[in-house]
């Protein structure tokens, strides 16, 4: 272990007077879970194996219903794993006295990695991308709703659909101040904020980063709004699709790669369009294995009630310059900033594995070098009846996520068996269940 660091964490504690410190993990049904451990033993866990965590959770769908078959089963005995926490995503929390949060990776007991961990995928592709010869920057741009909270209905925190407008804004200085002076005491460098096109939805950005950083600070940015809100009244949410009548939520993945010169290789000067084969084939490999990565970027059952023509989300296998109607939209911007903007994960998104699946599939894109269909530029994707469409659902998702052996392979074949186990046994209770709209519409005339 860094010894600097390991006293820059010892420090930070003796100053900010920290009592707690959360041993936080997100797990394979994007559930974010915690440890609440006291400083002292947190420190010693540091010198000592790591923190006792139960494997059990692992195989928990997000109705907390155990799924046997996702794992060893109880054949397996369901053994203790290890929280290891990675120090360099140790933070203070500002609107908490005394707390601090790290992020910490998942061991087995004989200290190998737990490879059905998110993390741990997102380490392994992170990995792959280094030894092609890149790293990647990035951001997850994330859309979400605000409620007022013990109102018995959800009441948003401002109505109508004039986003921006300063008539409204003005009314909701206490969210935004709150949120932005919240995320940039973590260091997750707050950018714009700004209401959207949904009555009580917001948007705030945040400053990019490289690696598995860009991951870990999306999972901090989203509990981070959750708790500082929760305080003050209000409810966050990130589901994709919250309000049946109203926009949907996107979790939009910004990302470039850079060579070990700190060149954008997205970027070619010489170029019509200033963008260089490896981001043609990157844009190729991601929409060759749409239909299988949605699976994993929209990996609940209401995200794909987002994925509608005319809502400035996908619906197919598209991609244009400036164009915020297809999956890729290329920005404007050039030179080191060249980026491409994911728009198909929806803000209920696992971060760790929406940007692992893009990752790899725009490693094979770049490996095979796969061309992109014709752009969209100057057309209405959602009436281009030549695109491959997206998935209309989980199953079906699921379905192309086990017929990839490309992203299988990318992914990891214990963790995609382990990850489609969880979201079908999710899929079957939602088939079963009989829904409010079922009861209205047939009660009273059969």
């Amino acid at each position: 272990m860094n010894s600097q660091l390991l006293d820059h964490i010892r420090n930070l504690i003796q100053e900010h007077r920290i009592h707690t410190v959360r041993v936080t993990l997100t797990d394979n049904t994007n559930i974010t879970r915690s440890r609440y451990v006291p400083a002292k033993a947190f420190l010693q866990a540091l010198v000592d194996d790591g923190i006792n965590y139960p494997s059990t959770l692992f195989s928990m769908d997000t109705s907390a219903r155990l799924v046997a078959e996702a794992g060893d089963g109880y054949a397996g005995g369901y053994p203790s794993w290890l929280l290891k926490p990675d120090l360099n995503t140790f933070i203070v929390l500002p609107w908490v006295s005394g707390t601090a949060r790290v992020i910490a990776d998942v061991l087995q007991p004989n200290g190998e990695p737990v490879h059905v961990s998110p993390r741990q995928v997102l380490k392994n592709i992170i990995k792959q991308v280094n030894e092609a010869g890149f790293t990647v920057r990035g951001a997850f741009e994330f859309e979400f709703y605000v409620y007022k909270q013990n109102s018995g209905h959800l009441d948003p925190a401002w109505h109508g659909l004039n986003c921006f407008a300063d008539v409204n804004q003005a009314q909701l200085e206490e969210i935004f101040t709150s949120i932005i002076q919240g995320l940039d005491g973590i260091g997750a460098g707050p950018e714009v904020a700004n209401t959207e096109y949904g009555p009580g939805q917001f948007e705030i950005t945040n400053s990019p980063f490289t690696g598995v950083e860009v991951a870990d600070m999306a999972v901090y940015y989203r509990s981070a709004i959750k708790e500082i809100l929760s305080q003050r009244g209000y409810t966050a949410t990130f589901m994709g699709k919250p309000n049946g009548a109203a926009s949907g939520s996107g979790g939009h993945f910004h990302f470039s790669m850079y060579n070990n010169k700190k060149q954008n290789v997205f970027f070619n000067p010489t170029s019509s369009d200033g963008l260089s084969d490896i981001c043609r084939w990157a844009i190729g490999g991601q929409l060759y294995h749409a239909r299988a990565i949605c699976a994993l970027v929209n990996s609940t059952i209401n995200s794909y009630k987002r994925l509608l023509p005319y809502t400035f989300a996908p619906v197919n296998a598209s991609w244009g310059h400036e164009h915020r109607c297809t999956m890729i939209r290329v920005p404007a911007a050039r030179g080191y900033n060249t980026r491409l903007e994911n728009r198909l994960p929806a803000a209920d998104t696992n971060p760790y594995l929406a940007s692992a699946a893009i990752l790899a599939a725009s490693l094979d894109g770049i490996k095979n070098k796969i061309e992109p269909p014709v752009s969209s530029d100057g057309l209405d994707p959602y009436a281009q009846e030549n695109l491959t469409p997206l998935p209309s659902s989980l199953s079906e998702a699921l379905e192309e996520l086990q017929r990839d052996n490309v992203i299988t392979s990318y992914m990891g074949k214990e963790f995609i068996k382990h990850y489609i186990t969880l979201r079908k046994s999710e899929w079957q209770r939602y088939q079963t269940h009989v829904s409010d709209w079922e009861i209205k519409e047939y009660l009273d005339l059969f």
